[in-house]
């Protein structure tokens, strides 16, 4: 029996390495190339017991910011975006639209109508579940339609921004 990948994948930078998070059928989770099943018991409002194999941790969440075992943790998560042939990418005329990588209500919008992005800029906060997502332009261009408001609930796949390169 093999596992199908589900739509939610995640590049995530932790401790100054980037790892691929998919979420795995039967409550399974891939980080890079490796299978996990771990078992998440939610103690309190906001501390987690996370166990898998032989190892066992507490994750609490305050204020927005994330604790392993009472150390805070710096940790960005961003929407995994296939890789792009460079020239692909870098085509004139090229339309992206950036979309929600998960429900979630739009706190700041750091970008406006004719700025000029660059790649990785921020151009947008997306809270969701009390967590910070800082959504990135995926192209160096400019920001031609701007579809959310600031304090807006948007689903999973909403168009946010479009960018024209």
């Amino acid at each position: 029996m093999t596992l199908k990948e589900t739509t939610v994948k995640k590049k995530v930078k932790f401790r100054g390495r980037n790892y691929i998070i998919t979420i795995l059928d039967d409550e399974k989770i891939k980080v890079d190339d490796d299978i996990y099943s771990p078992i998440v018991i939610q103690e309190t409002k906001n501390l987690y017991r996370v166990s898998f194999d032989d190892c066992q941790f507490n994750l609490e969440l305050i204020d927005g910011k994330l604790y392993l075992e009472g150390e805070e943790i710096d940790i960005e998560i961003k929407p995994y975006l296939k890789p792009v042939e460079s020239s692909a990418v870098s085509q004139r005329g090229k339309k992206i639209f950036v979309k929600a990588p998960i429900p979630g209500k739009i706190l700041q919008i750091s970008v406006e109508i004719g700025d000029n992005v660059e790649k990785d800029q921020l151009i947008l906060i997306l809270e969701a579940m009390k967590m910070k997502n800082r959504i990135l332009s995926p192209i160096k261009g400019k920001i031609t339609q701007i579809f959310v408001i600031e304090g807006e609930m948007v689903p999973q796949d909403h168009p946010l921004i479009k960018i024209e390169n």
